[in-house]
């Protein structure tokens, strides 16, 4: 007998959690669908307009009695809002098959629709028929885009009967809804400490549209944050800890993550004396290994805001018995403060690090002052600087790790002196932008957004 169920749905987000994520029907799968197999003949998060039809495969003439399906015929269709964020690529998919019984018209189909619930945007708009004489799961798969600054902080899923008069149709379950593979969502942090150790964690391709709500279980300190990136995360005893993470935008909640860690007694390495200094325009860092165990090297790390770090150098662990003193060199600080800290790899791929450092760059100038506005800036950036002599000078931009992304001339009064550069072609983010004469004698920097 056919089960029958007629109701509005109010709309559910999915918050999921397991050991680095994830969805309870697809290990690796962020599938931010609510019930996407129907589990147990349930219609929980699916709304209609009309009725919803769920039963076991068996029902249709399919080989399995505990997967459930949904019918799409002229009677019935499915849809189920679902929150995201802006700036990401997904991949969406189902399966899918002509009920192979008697009475079904020989080539039914569905349309697919996603549409964005602020803008009306239509993203998907697929139609696929089914013919199959004998059960045939079928699997369509396509992508779309959010624009990073799109209003849509929720998508309608709609899946709709097509080419079909009949009550009998295709059958659809496993609905997918999940960041694309290139830009998957993931914590990114050390997955093993040590009592008393900072860490640091991320998000791994969350986009700028993102809001945060960690949790440290147990005796972290501190227990909570809703920083991009919290750092001197530690916990005060040993055993396996849970970082998770609730990501949301303006409207709603998208998805719960989690990662386990382990917190030993001690660390596979213990560093000692990490210090540095400025000599001959550059950064001379020195660090001393009072111990190590199966080591693979060190990554220097730096940054320019002590939250944000790049990599910019490895060193082999050298894995002595005695305590051994490593150096490294950075020959192209930037300006103002540089912040630094070390990274250790064990050769089974875990992670310590370091204490953070700061060496200063210190920038000189000839008495000018410089501005910058607006700030944060879109396609152009202005600049007023007063100077006490004429010059020819060099505009340049940096971005946060040192690299050179923009150079001009500029011809500069005595007195004041205001400019514009064109800055659309950057991507969102911090810079430096670096103002000096051509005989090196002036010079000033300051740090702007573009947003």
């Amino acid at each position: 007998m056919k089960t029958f169920i007629s109701f509005t749905a109010p709309f559910y987000s999915l918050g999921l959690a397991a050991a680095l994520l994830l969805n309870v029907n697809h290990a690796g799968a962020q599938n931010l669908v609510t019930n996407s197999s129907f589990a147990g003949g349930a219609s929980t998060g699916w709304s209609t307009s009309a009725s919803i039809e769920i039963n076991p495969q068996t029902t249709y003439g399919g080989p399995s009695s505990s997967i459930y399906v949904t019918e799409l015929d002229n009677e019935r269709n499915i849809s189920q809002q679902v929150c995201v964020l802006p700036g990401l690529t997904y991949t969406f998919s189902y399966q899918a098959s002509r009920r192979p019984q008697s009475g079904t018209p020989a080539n039914p189909g569905v349309t697919v629709k996603i549409i964005g619930s602020y803008t009306s945007t239509g993203y998907v708009n697929n139609t696929q028929t089914y013919n199959n004489t004998t059960w045939s799961a079928q699997t369509q798969t396509m992508s779309f885009t959010i624009p990073a600054n799109s209003t849509d902080k929720k998508v309608q899923i709609q899946f709709l009967s097509y080419n079909n008069s009949s009550t009998y149709g295709v059958l659809v379950w496993d609905v997918q809804l999940a960041p694309a593979a290139s830009n998957a969502l993931s914590i990114s942090g050390p997955s093993s400490s040590a009592v008393g150790v900072g860490n640091t964690y991320s998000v791994n391709n969350s986009p700028a549209s993102a809001s945060y709500n960690w949790s440290f279980s147990n005796d972290a300190s501190p227990g909570s944050s809703t920083s991009a990136m919290p750092s001197n995360i530690s916990w005060a005893s040993t055993g396996t800890k849970t970082v998770s993470v609730t990501l949301s935008n303006s409207a709603c909640t998208v998805a719960t993550y989690s990662k386990t860690v382990s917190v030993n007694m001690t660390l596979p390495v213990s560093l000692s004396g990490f210090t540095g200094k400025i000599a001959d325009n550059a950064g001379d860092l020195t660090w001393t290994s009072e111990k190590e165990t199966n080591g693979r090297y060190f990554v220097v790390e730096r940054s320019a805001d002590g939250v944000t770090f790049d990599s910019i150098g490895r060193v082999t662990s050298m894995n002595a018995e005695i305590p051994y003193t490593y150096q490294y060199t950075d020959q192209s600080l930037l300006p103002g403060d540089n912040y630094y800290r070390i990274r250790h790899v064990d050769i089974d791929g875990a992670t310590y690090y370091s204490r953070t450092i700061t060496l200063n760059h210190a920038i000189t100038s000839n008495g000018s002052k410089m501005t910058v506005f607006p700030n944060p800036a879109g396609a152009t950036l202005n600049f007023r600087v007063v100077i006490n002599q004429s010059v020819s000078g060099v505009i340049q931009v940096f971005n946060t790790s040192g690299i050179l992304v923009l150079t001009s001339q500029v011809s500069l009064a005595a007195g004041t002196n205001q400019h514009s550069i064109n800055i659309a072609g950057l991507n969102n983010g911090s810079y430096f932008l670096k103002l000096a004469d051509k005989q090196g004698s002036f010079q000033y920097t300051t740090a702007f957004v573009k947003g």
